[in-house]
């Protein structure tokens, strides 16, 4: 692109590229002409009223960059919070995927109530924040990451948006949510009121990731049913569009991630960004790369996860523990047939302590309550401290371990890794024998009376 933009003189103005000259025409109006190659979209804003600032991002094994951030009047504290994200999000996409290309940046603040914020475009985004945001709130951190990943999901790694708009907003989002765990704080509970003019943090309630956990999606209509990720984004139904876009991708990549390995899903993402900047991949690209640098044929995952619009769920279904006690008959072992109750007995250790048999028979059954089928761990530790991991292919509707032993089953987690991030109810994959419901009761119990307790003195003040 090379483009001439005349303004008022003495308004400011940001483009995508590199402003090459500048001609006051002597009329009361100032030409800018702004160049830039190998970028696929052009965008400028101009205001009488931006301050503009100046940073330079310098990080070792990364390119530097300059940062030009046109702010508003009213946000000019939020320029440290500004410049700061943006370093964030060059730092840890550049060295995670690859570097940055450019050696400049624009960040834009966009006026209040203007429409315009929290969008990308090459060289250039745009923000956003309220004009009280605290910290704890992380914003404008988090949209500056956001849209400033865009520079790669995007902007570097061009795909059809019309088509597979998950591969460059699912791509960011899960880059973004990443990034976020790794550089910043989790999510403190920040309430708005009087209009959303002023905000309220909460600074005991804190929340990770919503890439982290399918929970919220575990409903009889959950909207992970709405559509497969493999229809055309232009054709999603009601509703389908921001989960299959933004939340289902990025969850998919997640578990990805966790079922790898970190390092060999980060050289799948380096790969693919590497062969495919400035081209123009399909969802099939991406499929080839990952089958091809972790040596594996992922087709069965890829079939469920974006093929279909099936869910995955697996479950603690049932512990059962009683006495052992010998059973008359016989069982065949190794073509020779003897009494059952001698097979029992030889799998299982005397108790060093009494010198008898095992005591308990320790049954736990796993479930498949989703459609969707995944490997699956499952943790079974027992009370005098010793524990098992079960590996299940997760095939069946439902899997039966059985133990003979002296101790009994305390607590069963199913994926204790949490591998599975698209599991989409997690609060059904443990099962403890003795909960301590009492002291969970009385540890909320108390914050929320020690909050209650908070607000009554608040309004008090003010009689």
């Amino acid at each position: 692109y090379d483009v001439k933009i005349t303004i008022p003189s003495g308004w400011k103005i940001g483009a995508t590229g590199k402003e090459i000259q500048t001609i006051n025409n002597g009329d009361g109006t100032t030409t800018h002409r702004f160049y830039q190659a190998d970028v696929h979209d052009f965008a400028w804003t101009t205001s009488p009223d931006y301050l503009v600032f100046t940073e330079r991002f310098d990080e070792p094994n990364l390119p530097p960059v300059t940062m030009r951030l046109l702010l508003q009047p009213y946000n000019r504290g939020k320029k440290e919070r500004y410049f700061a994200a943006t370093k964030i999000a060059l730092r840890y996409y550049g060295g995670w995927f690859g570097p940055y290309p450019y050696d400049h940046l624009t960040i834009v603040d966009p006026a209040y109530q203007s429409g315009a914020g929290g969008m990308e475009y090459p060289t250039l985004f745009t923000g956003g924040t309220s004009l009280f945001s605290p910290k704890a709130s992380l914003s404008p951190e988090g949209v500056t990451i956001h849209e400033c990943g865009h520079q790669f999901w995007y902007g570097i790694v061009g795909n059809n948006e019309f088509e597979y708009a998950w591969l460059d907003e699912g791509f960011n989002t899960y880059s973004q949510s990443r990034t976020m765990l790794k550089a910043l704080p989790p999510y403190t509970l920040t309430r708005r009121y009087l209009e959303g003019w002023i905000p309220i943090v909460f600074p005991g309630i804190q929340f990770p990731s919503r890439f982290e956990s399918a929970n919220s999606y575990d409903d009889f209509r959950s909207p992970l049913k709405r559509d497969p990720m493999s229809r055309l984004s232009y054709l999603y139904g009601p509703g389908a569009y921001r989960v299959n876009s933004y939340n289902k991708p990025a969850l998919m990549l997640r578990t990805l991630e966790k079922f790898l390995g970190w390092p060999t899903f980060q050289k799948i993402m380096s790969t693919y960004f590497d062969r495919w900047k400035f081209r123009h991949p399909t969802p099939q690209d991406f499929f080839q790369v990952v089958n091809e640098v972790s040596g594996q044929d992922l087709s069965w995952f890829f079939e469920q996860a974006y093929n279909s619009a099936n869910i995955f769920d697996y479950a603690v279904d049932y512990v059962n523990i009683y006495p052992y006690r010998p059973k008359m008959g016989f069982s065949e072992v190794k073509g020779t047939f003897i009494p059952t109750d001698s097979v029992k007995a030889e799998a299982v250790p005397t108790d060093t302590v009494t010198g008898k048999k095992p005591l308990f028979v320790n049954q736990v059954y796993v479930r498949r309550w989703g459609e969707a089928i995944f490997p699956i761990d499952v943790l079974v530790v027992f009370s005098d401290g010793d524990s098992v991991i079960e590996h299940w292919d997760g095939k069946d509707r439902w899997v039966k371990f059985e133990y003979v032993r002296p101790s009994r089953v305390e607590r069963v987690i199913v994926d204790p890794k949490h591998v599975l991030v698209l599991d989409v109810n997690t609060v059904n994959n443990s099962w403890v024998r003795r909960a301590p419901v009492g002291a969970a009761a009385w540890k909320w119990a108390s914050k929320w009376i020690l909050w209650l307790q908070h607000k009554l003195e608040y309004f008090a003040f003010f009689n």
